[in-house]
């Protein structure tokens, strides 16, 4: 007997961000370990993250084990409502797709909760097990996303009660990225719940020692989104204006406060802080060799002191000094598991940021128990049997 597993991911390569790494990943764990009785459906969208990004790539591809969907949607930008309106069509595609077809199991991987919600009216309407890996805690984000407390917190108690538990409590399992997101999930079994984090791929493994940077001018890269989340625009400028000439910023990503960074640096005339558009990770590789050290910002919020930064992976394979702006979990992940050849200041703290690196006794150094433990092709490998452990014996 056929069995088939619909697995719903918004994000997918050659789509860039963590959520479409992790499930490219995921997938291809997953079809190592089914066998010819089984068919992984993936419901995904055609690129769509970034406007100054995009690659052609088929939008249906079918390799037996694996029927790949993707759907075109509206570009959102990682704007608020150009981003509800891309997900709606994708809804409506996705909805659509399934309506006819037997499933045996039900995945989903949201960061945005609506993914997971969708997941769910799919599994419960089918009688389903569900499992969801839960990427972020988006009820509790949009309390500070949103500036405007009388929209934000009715609409935060309105996810959560009627979106978030009920999606939660139904599922079978659920895997969070982030174990600060425990204490959020104290109404759902402990057994049910499981901690499989982002991982570092294969490009950042068996990197040759960093050489020497010929250059008299310190180089501070960032690599990432460029939205509230970051808050760029309250750490970066000031921090540049100060430093002066002697270093320089490569600001790499896009994102809805990117804009807002560009004018404050154009306000105060920063001139040693450049904008690029997102690129590819190969050429992203080669912006990380050029620089001096990595850096990492989460915005001074409450709700992101229990998540944990995908790019600490990235970062955390180099041999590069990481100056993080981070607190909570995070902050406890760096100095339990990066443990070497960092620097963590509290989010928005530009003048303990600027007083390390003028400080600093600059040096490299590799990690390799932090490589060996958390590469992503060992992390997606387990993961996938966890799944596959909710696969029925006897598909219909």
């Amino acid at each position: 007997m056929i069995k088939r597993i619909l697995f719903l991911s918004y994000y997918y390569t050659p789509d860039l961000g963590p959520g479409a790494f992790r499930n490219t990943a995921l997938v291809e764990s997953i079809l190592k370990e089914i066998h010819e009785d089984t068919i992984l459906d993936v419901m995904t969208t055609m690129p769509n993250r970034y406007q100054s990004f995009s690659d052609e790539v088929p939008a249906h591809f079918d390799s037996g084990s694996l029927k790949l969907n993707r759907f075109a949607v509206p570009q959102h930008t990682n704007g608020f409502w150009k981003q509800i309106k891309s997900f709606l069509s994708y809804r409506k595609q996705v909805l659509q797709a399934t309506k006819a077809t037997h499933y045996d199991l039900v995945f989903a991987s949201s960061s945005k909760l609506f993914t997971a919600h969708l997941a769910f009216q799919i599994a419960k309407k089918k009688r389903l097990p569900l499992y969801i890996d839960l990427r972020d805690l988006f009820a509790e984000n949009i309390r500070e996303l949103i500036k405007w407390p009388f929209i934000a917190y009715p609409l935060s108690w309105i996810l959560k009660i009627f979106f978030e538990k009920p999606c939660l409590k139904y599922a079978t399992h659920i895997n969070v990225n982030s174990e600060g997101f425990l204490k959020s999930l104290d109404y759902i079994k402990h057994e049910r719940i499981s901690f499989f984090p982002n991982g570092i791929d294969d490009l950042f493994l068996n990197i040759p020692p960093s050489q020497k940077v010929q250059s008299n001018i310190k180089i501070v890269c960032y690599a990432g989104n460029i939205g509230e989340g970051q808050g760029l625009d309250k750490i970066i400028p000031p921090l540049a204006q100060k430093l002066g000439s002697g270093f320089l910023f490569y600001i790499i990503g896009a994102g809805n406060t990117k804009q807002k960074l560009f004018d404050a640096l154009n306000n105060l005339n920063i001139k040693n802080v450049k904008l690029i558009s997102p690129v590819k990770r190969a050429e992203l590789m080669q912006y990380y060799q050029q620089a001096h050290y990595l850096f990492l910002h989460l915005n001074d919020f409450e709700a992101f002191r229990k998540v944990l930064p995908s790019k600490l992976f990235e970062y955390g394979a180099m041999d590069k000094p990481i100056l993080a702006g981070v607190a909570g979990y995070a902050k406890e992940f760096i100095e339990k598991h990066i443990q070497s050849n960092y620097f963590v200041f509290e989010p928005c703290d530009w003048k303990s940021a600027y007083h390390y690196l003028v400080n600093d006794h600059y040096q490299v150094m590799t990690r390799p128990t932090f490589i060996s433990k958390f590469r992503r092709e060992t992390i997606s490998d387990q993961m996938a049997k966890s799944i596959l452990f909710y696969l029925p014996k006897n598909g219909i």
